[in-house]
């Protein structure tokens, strides 16, 4: 993923961003998804706000590990040269949407928020660094979040209103599929990716995908993407486990171990990376506290 040579390029229009679906020596197929800001750039805004990050879909493979929730596809970053590797093996509609500009190839693609006006260029070395993630080609069952947003500033949603959510949604939702959520709210809370507006299924078990909106500001802490947790105070013994084993600095070793980390993640971030797992244990604490209430 990180080495092969490119044999087809071709845009991908899922999703509402630029991205690239890549064929590599072997008839692998991969999606690129391209570097918009530095790794130290502060988002600010509202959880969701900006492009995606590539990073942050590679720390949220690696941080899947980590987690033992084995359901992110593989994600390595990569510099790919428009010019020389895309643009020969590119299809006609990707070539439709790129343009030279000061002699560097410039593409737009074509998605929700595409336009000619916000390309991605080439720098001055006639590169773009990015991510690339493994595509697994196979049918995924979309289900829309009970914790989707309205991304409306006047407008709430019913789980940010109603304190008796989560006996509404424990009607209409099986055990498994409930503590699947809640390890997903824990998982998406300690990368700050408040963008989970629906999620997928493949056999039967929540995929950890599209990862991209992570990583924004790390002096920001949206405790609202936990609601799963605190709403509902369920919580599977085995994830239970497997935070307590990351406490005392563990998590913190663990992210360092991951090949060029400092290319990826700012030491502001894998500090507020570690804060949010303490935020996750006084959560824990305040379920405990309520259960003994009632």
């Amino acid at each position: 993923m990180k080495n092969s040579k490119i044999i087809k390029a071709d845009l991908d229009t899922r999703g509402t961003q630029l991205k690239l679906l890549l064929t590599l020596t072997g008839q692998q197929s991969v999606v690129f998804k391209p570097k918009w800001y530095d790794v130290s750039t502060v988002i600010e805004g509202p959880v969701y706000a900006g492009k995606d990050r590539y990073n942050s879909e590679i720390v949220a493979f690696y941080l899947s590990v980590i987690l033992n929730m084995p359901f992110t596809p593989c994600s390595v970053d990569r510099a790919v040269s428009f010019t020389q590797d895309i643009v020969p093996v590119a299809t006609k509609r990707l070539i439709n949407s790129s343009f030279e500009f000061n002699n560097r190839t410039c593409i737009y693609g074509k998605c929700f928020y595409c336009k000619k006006q916000d390309p991605v260029c080439e720098d001055v070395n006639f590169t773009v660094y990015g991510a690339v993630i493994f595509n697994v080609d196979v049918s995924f069952k979309s289900y829309r979040s009970p914790w989707q947003r309205t991304y409306k500033k006047n407008k709430k949603a019913a789980w940010e209103e109603d304190d008796g959510y989560c006996k509404y949604i424990k009607e209409r939702l099986t055990k498994r599929r409930l503590l699947d959520l809640v390890d997903v709210s824990i998982f998406d809370f300690l990368m700050q990716n408040g963008d989970r507006h629906h999620y997928e299924t493949l056999y039967d078990n929540v995929m950890l995908l599209d990862n991209g909106k992570g990583l924004g500001n790390p002096s920001v802490s949206h405790l609202d993407i936990l609601a799963p947790l605190y709403q509902c105070c369920v919580l599977r013994s085995t994830t239970l486990k497997k935070l307590l084993n990351l406490a005392g600095g563990n998590l913190r070793k663990k992210l360092e171990s991951i090949p060029n980390i400092t290319n990826l993640l700012t030491a502001a971030h894998m500090t507020a990376m570690e804060e949010r797992l303490l935020i996750v244990f006084a959560t824990i604490e305040y379920c405990k506290n309520v259960d003994r209430k009632q």
